[in-house]
């Protein structure tokens, strides 16, 4: 008689592993608004963690026609000089703040050049500013930090057009962990551990239950175990935290009560895990993970994780 056939056993998730020692800083600059508030933002934590900081701009102007003479369109030489002066603006304000600092301009598109950058230069943080979106289509396919967050391969710390971009001071408000205790995404509260240990910041670990079990016979029963898991996760980082603060909140929008918890903490920094995937394929998530981009009063931390596509399930709906 055959023995029955064994079941395929899944692979295990494989983690990445984190870097909490940010060495080397890359701020992105299109000299926007947006960017200023990211390039603030990079000063501080340059001048936190000792980082050198890479100032990058990326001139995505040459596909434009060339001039009979086969050189550069005088239009576009214009263009790129005064982009050179605005970069070496930066070095000496970063260099007056005591940031060892160099500049840089790459051509090509924005997403790939900036995700080949952090990997040929061994980034260890990326932080970029976004401004606010207009509509559900530029939501999802429209940005350039949106792409960098999904594909780069070290975290990035994105600084939206409500942020209070003074993000790391050395005073007692709290970091933020959100989490859907997904396998994966849940591994990025490391960094939320070291950046509160570096800063001497009470950590907060929150999860956001849906409206629909709110004063149900489970309303009391719920929270408390979802508390228990939250502070085993947070005791368990690798990383030493002093008496995590764990949460559980409720919402039909997980995004605005992420967004609403931060806000009513006074949080300096969001802390979210994302996946790694087609934007195509899983919509929820990435639009949730970028509404807390945009609409949080805090810069918000990401990093991406690879998960197959077989990982998610019904969960999704209530994921970043």
């Amino acid at each position: 008689m055959q023995s029955p056939a064994k079941k395929p056993i899944s692979p295990p998730v494989e983690i990445p592993e984190i870097s909490t020692s940010f060495k080397k800083i890359l701020v992105t600059t299109d000299f926007s608004a947006a960017s200023c508030g990211a390039f603030q933002t990079a000063l501080d934590f340059s001048k936190l963690f000792g980082a050198k900081l890479s100032i990058l701009h990326v001139f995505e102007y040459t596909a434009e026609v060339p001039s009979p003479e086969g050189g550069m369109l005088v239009e576009m030489q214009d263009i790129l000089q005064d982009a050179k002066n605005g970069l070496n603006a930066l070095k000496r304000e970063a260099t007056k703040a005591g940031v060892s600092c160099e500049v840089a301009i790459r051509t090509g598109l924005a997403s790939a050049t900036i995700e080949d950058f952090i990997r040929t230069q061994h980034i260890d943080l990326t932080i970029m500013g976004t401004s606010a979106l207009h509509g559900f289509e530029r939501l999802i396919f429209g940005s350039t930090a949106e792409a960098v967050l999904r594909r780069s391969p070290t975290p990035v710390l994105t600084v939206g057009p409500r942020a209070d971009s003074s993000s790391v001071p050395r005073e007692e408000r709290p970091v933020v962990f959100a989490t859907d205790f997904h396998p994966t995404t849940m591994h990025a509260i490391r960094l939320a551990a070291a950046i509160s240990a570096e800063t001497h910041s009470p950590l907060h670990c929150l999860h956001v239950l849906p409206r629909a079990v709110e004063g149900g016979s489970y309303a009391d029963v719920i929270p408390a175990i979802l508390n228990e898991a939250l502070h085993h996760l947070a005791t368990t980082s690798g990383i030493v935290v002093e008496q995590p603060i764990c949460a559980t909140t409720y919402g039909s929008e997980v995004s605005n009560a992420v967004v609403d918890y931060a806000r009513q903490q006074n949080a300096k920094l969001i802390v979210l895990g994302v996946r790694q995937a087609s934007l195509m394929s899983t919509h929820t998530p990435a639009h949730i993970a970028y509404r807390i981009i945009t609409e949080a009063s805090a810069p918000v931390l990401t990093m991406a994780f690879h998960s197959p596509s077989n990982h998610f399930s019904s969960l999704a709906a209530a994921c970043i």
